[in-house]
């Protein structure tokens, strides 16, 4: 699990979440998001990599469900996903709804994930 800029110029954080995620992971990629988000003045996209996420534990949902509100919280205007299984999509559309998060994107694969950051950026 990590996070990175990944696109300073079109204001992209990338999260990169993999395998079986813990509430400890979730924590720890928030703390790096925050600094991210600070040095972007508070305006970013986001592009998650979870195409290697089978399903996350119950404490871990409720983690994800506090982590997008955090990031709403810290200026994010998207979220661009590249999921994988179906289990890990259905639990990500349930995240979503109960954080109340309506700007999240999913696609199949990374690059299309990214591509549609990169064409229409966060002014």
């Amino acid at each position: 699990m990590s996070a990175k800029l990944l696109d300073e110029k079109n204001r992209i954080i990338e999260i990169i979440w993999d395998g079986l995620v813990s509430p400890e992971q979730v924590e720890a990629v928030n703390q790096q998001v925050e600094k991210f988000a600070k040095q972007l003045g508070g305006r970013f996209d986001v592009l998650v990599d979870m195409r290697s996420v089978k399903a996350f534990p119950q404490d871990t949902k409720e983690k994800l469900v506090e982590h997008q509100k955090l990031l709403k919280d810290w200026g994010m205007s998207r979220a661009s996903v590249a999921v994988g299984g179906a289990i890990a999509k259905m639990q990500l559309n349930r995240v979503a709804k109960e954080s109340d998060h309506q700007t999240e994107y999913q696609w199949e694969s990374y690059e299309e994930a990214l591509q549609f950051l990169r064409g229409s950026t966060v002014q």
